[in-house]
């Protein structure tokens, strides 16, 4: 390194007064290329761990319906009307309390027909209504399923097995993901010869429960061999996180 440009930088430093432009300018070049000072960024491993729980449902929920084709509108709607409140009545009757029976549907349509390439005159009305129907009590099940479509339902679908509540079977899958998270970044910190240190961020994202076909157990869930079988199976709640740990 030539000596020079530092010397003379030097000169100028000692003879301007302090606190001066000239002073701070001098100091500026007086400084060696690349001597500022970087701070070192933290080291971190990133990981993500996955976590799942099966359980058994206790609980279950399902669409039932109505649906009627007539001449007339006024037709239609009086045979679906009368239809469902019988179905209804059935699902009261099974002990289903008024707040786990909803009605999602009723619609009003035309039924015309097209030939050739031209719209048909009016050949009738199609009405439907649906509600939907949550029972608690999973051993019933069959004879309800059995008992709506005695009463008239022509449309039965959307059988949903569920957990009356679901949070601690989501709360131990989240706590199972973020186990495997850290077991993954401390596997990582052996193979790299460091010491693993306190998480540093976690985030969680939702995986939504599904059921698990290959654990379905033909069983019937009612007392009554002539009630329709119902396969229980299982549920299962996952949950998944990213995690940043630092090293030590």
């Amino acid at each position: 390194m030539n000596p020079r440009p530092l010397l003379a930088a030097a000169i100028l430093l000692l003879a301007a007064p302090a606190g001066s432009v000239l002073a701070q300018d001098a100091a500026l070049r007086a400084s060696p290329p690349g001597s500022v000072a970087h701070p070192r960024p933290p080291r971190t491993i990133a990981v993500s761990g996955t976590g799942k729980v099966a359980v058994p449902p206790d609980s279950a929920s399902f669409t039932v319906g109505v649906e009627s084709t007539a001449r007339t509108v006024g037709a239609a709607t009086a045979e679906v009307n009368t239809r469902m409140k019988a179905v209804l009545d059935a699902v009261a009757a099974a002990g289903v309390p008024g707040k786990d029976v909803r009605t999602v549907r009723y619609d009003v349509s035309i039924d015309r027909p097209w030939k050739d390439g031209k719209q048909q005159p009016i050949a009738g009305y199609r009405v439907s209504t649906a509600a939907d129907v949550k029972v608690r009590d999973l051993a019933k099940l069959g004879k309800i399923l059995d008992a709506v479509t005695t009463a008239g339902s022509n449309q039965l679908q959307s059988l949903r097995m569920e957990r009356l509540d679901p949070k601690p079977q989501q709360l131990e899958a989240l706590a199972l993901a973020y186990a495997a998270a850290r077991e993954k970044a401390k596997a990582i910190a052996i193979a790299a010869g460091v010491e693993l240190g306190e998480f540093v961020t976690v985030s969680e994202e939702g995986i939504a429960p599904r059921p698990m076909p290959g654990l379905m157990m033909a069983r019937s869930m009612a007392a009554d061999a002539s009630s329709a079988p119902v396969a229980e199976g299982e549920l299962e709640y996952g949950a998944r996180v990213e995690a940043v740990f630092a090293v030590k």
